[in-house]
Parts: structure tokens; sequence; C-alpha cells
């Protein structure tokens, strides 16, 4: 199988790069190889490749500059990009994979949100996410949008590399309570991307974290905890949970974005790693660097 990955650089994308089967082809350019932002060059590389797979990890992710100075490069990697990709991948039948995120609802429903609930973002950065959904789907029938949450690995720069910075300087770490989702560690995800190629009828939308409900603070209460089991906790640390309205942002984050998983479970017949699994390890990978 030859694939072709847009953002191997990131966390999920390496992740792809490392989990691959001996007989997977990756071509992942960089971004001095391939520019998203210019169409030619984007098409072009998908009919020069020719792969049998184009995977889409790549976006533009800092949410708040989405919100200010970054409106017209998140328009450009979240929804024009995807939707050239949907178009060239069809042109050469292959198979079109796009990862999108929790962002696209706006956390006010009653979650957890199924693959079909209605999207209503609160950020420029949710809305031209979803956008990408929209025009990937609408120009490409046959794709796959694979919408996650709270990704983390044991590289790159995520929220848990963050804590653990802090923590093993003795840091207090205040973390906002009141936002609620599903951490995911990348390598899970790239493995649940593995076994829906695997499976060529499965196409739409459909969502994939690791299992269990957590907030930030959570998510940060369990850095710490793994630090302290594995003898790393500095005196002096600790996690005191505070409320959104103590940190404001530009971008109004949703509050509770739990995305149900039972039909990607089922589909792919797969057990999930609980979140707190997953956050152990890239904390120990991270702590161990």
């Amino acid at each position: 199988m030859r694939v072709l990955l847009l953002g191997g650089s990131g966390q999920v994308g390496q992740a792809l790069v490392n989990s691959a089967a001996a007989d997977v082809q990756i071509s992942a350019p960089n971004s001095s190889q391939v520019d998203l932002r210019n169409a030619a060059n984007l098409r072009q590389a998908v009919l020069d490749t020719r792969p049998d797979v184009v995977i889409n990890c790549a976006a533009f992710t800092r949410v708040d500059d989405a919100e200010t100075s970054g409106q017209r490069d998140a328009l450009a990697l979240n929804a024009t990009a995807p939707e050239i990709l949907a178009l060239a991948a069809a042109d050469v039948h292959a198979r079109f994979v796009h990862l999108s995120t929790d962002y696209v609802f706006d956390g006010a429903g009653l979650p957890p949100y199924t693959s079909d609930a209605t999207m209503n973002p609160l950020s420029v950065y949710g809305d031209t996410k979803m956008r990408g959904e929209q025009l990937v789907v609408a120009n490409n029938p046959h794709a796959l949008v694979v919408r996650t949450a709270w990704v983390h690995s044991g590289g790159g720069t995520n929220f848990i590399a963050t804590a653990v910075n802090l923590f093993l300087r003795g840091k207090v770490m205040h973390v906002v309570d009141d936002q609620v989702s599903t951490p995911t560690r990348a390598v899970h995800l790239a493995n649940a991307l593995w076994l829906f190629l695997a499976r060529p009828e499965l196409k739409g939308v459909y969502h994939f974290t690791d299992a269990g409900v957590a907030s930030w603070y959570d998510v940060a209460q369990c850095v710490l905890d793994t630090l302290q089991r594995d003898g790393l906790r500095e005196p002096g640390t600790a996690v005191v949970p505070v409320s959104t309205t103590t940190f404001p942002r530009p971008a109004r984050r949703p509050r509770v974005s739990l995305l149900d998983k039972h039909a990607t479970w089922q589909a792919l017949k797969l057990t999930p790693q609980h979140w707190r699994v997953g956050v152990a390890a890239s904390t120990r990978e991270l702590a161990n660097a």
C-alpha cells in the first residue's frame, strides 16, 4: 500500500510512520516540499505520487492564533487544503482519510456527540475544521473523516509536555476543571487509522478517542500522579483547579465535547485504551527523554 501523508511531522503523522506495517510505503513530504497553501502544488503532489491512500493529518491547530492573526492560514489549511486533497484523491482513485476535531461542537448539547450530531463551532478554528469536513464529504463521497480530541504523545508540543516540564521544575500548575473531553494518545489514534484502512467499505464521519472522561485538571493530576509513582515528583509541585474564566483567551472552547465512539469501536472490533493509560505512557516518555 502506497500512502501519501500530509502532516507527517506532527504527533499523529509521526505515530503513523512509526506504526506502519512493513508492506506500507509512506511518502511524507514536509512543508518545503509541498505547500499546503498552494492549490496547484498540493494537487500535483497527489498526481505525482499516485498513492493508494491519502491521509491528511495537517492542520492549523493554534486555536487562539486562528481567532486573531491566523484566520487566513486557518481557512487555507483547515478547509481549502482538505478540499483540494479530497478532489485530487478521487481523481487518482485513492482513498482519502481526513482528521478533524471535537471543536466542531459547541459543548452545550447533551454529550456524547454522535457522528451525525449538529455542528456548531465556537471558534474560528472550529469553524474552519467544520468547513473542511463539509468540503471533503461534498467532493469525495467515499472519503473518511475521523474526529478526535486532545491528542498527546511523548514528543512534540502538547498539554502533557507542558505539565511534565513544569512539574519537573517543581512548579504549581493552575488548570481549568470545567472543560471536559477525552485525551487521546497519538499512537492509539494511528493504530485505529490503520484499522480503518483495512476496511475499505467504511466512509463518512467517525469518532475516535481513548476511553473515559476527563477535564484538563484530571489530566494534569494524572501526569503528577505518574511522576510520583515513578519517584520523579519534585517538592512543591501541585495542581490547582480553576475555572475557564480565570484564563481569558481569544478563542472560546467547548465546555463538554465528549465524542460517542461506539460506532467506531464496533466497526473496528476495537477495545479502546483508557485515557489514563495513554497519559501515563506519554508522561513517562517525556520525563525520560
